[in-house]
């Protein structure tokens, strides 16, 4: 069967590879199958690393010396809080206004009250918002009143 005039397929020429100039094989280098415009040059390793002995001997030393210190400054640490601790009084109270648990702490000397969390100003504000809060429930238990005029 005969379809006529079939076209020829021709082979695509483009313009011929150029070879870089710029590229060259260094010693140690591997063959690739990339083309010459798409391979890379590998970055030069650069200088050698010098270590110092001396160095890191002092930087022990100096990492010695700051343990040292920190295991003084716990211990000094824990004497001032063993000494605060006689002086200072802890109690959990639980506050009539607002039902709420307030850790109190006072000087056992003086009985002044050094630290309270929560603060007096957070448990007024919850002591008006559960008093707001019972007003509102008792307003709305109460039946409505239904007026009639003639």
């Amino acid at each position: 069967m005969d379809f006529g005039n079939v076209p020829k397929v021709a082979a695509a020429t483009g313009a011929p590879a150029v070879a870089r100039a710029d590229v060259t094989a260094q010693p140690g280098s591997v063959t690739v199958d990339l083309p010459p415009e798409k391979t890379v040059q590998s970055a030069s390793a650069g200088e050698a690393v010098h270590v110092d002995v001396r160095a890191q001997e002092r930087d022990a030393r100096s990492r010695a010396a700051g343990e040292r210190r920190s295991f003084e400054r716990d211990q000094s640490g824990r004497a001032a809080d063993r000494a605060l601790d006689e002086t200072i009084e802890r109690k959990l109270v639980i506050d009539p206004r607002t039902r709420a648990v307030v850790l109190q702490k006072k000087n056992r000397e003086t009985g002044e009250t050094i630290m309270q969390l929560p603060d007096e100003a957070t448990l007024k504000l919850r002591a008006y918002s559960r008093e707001l809060t019972e007003r509102a429930r008792e307003a709305s238990e109460t039946p409505p009143r239904v007026e009639r005029t003639a």
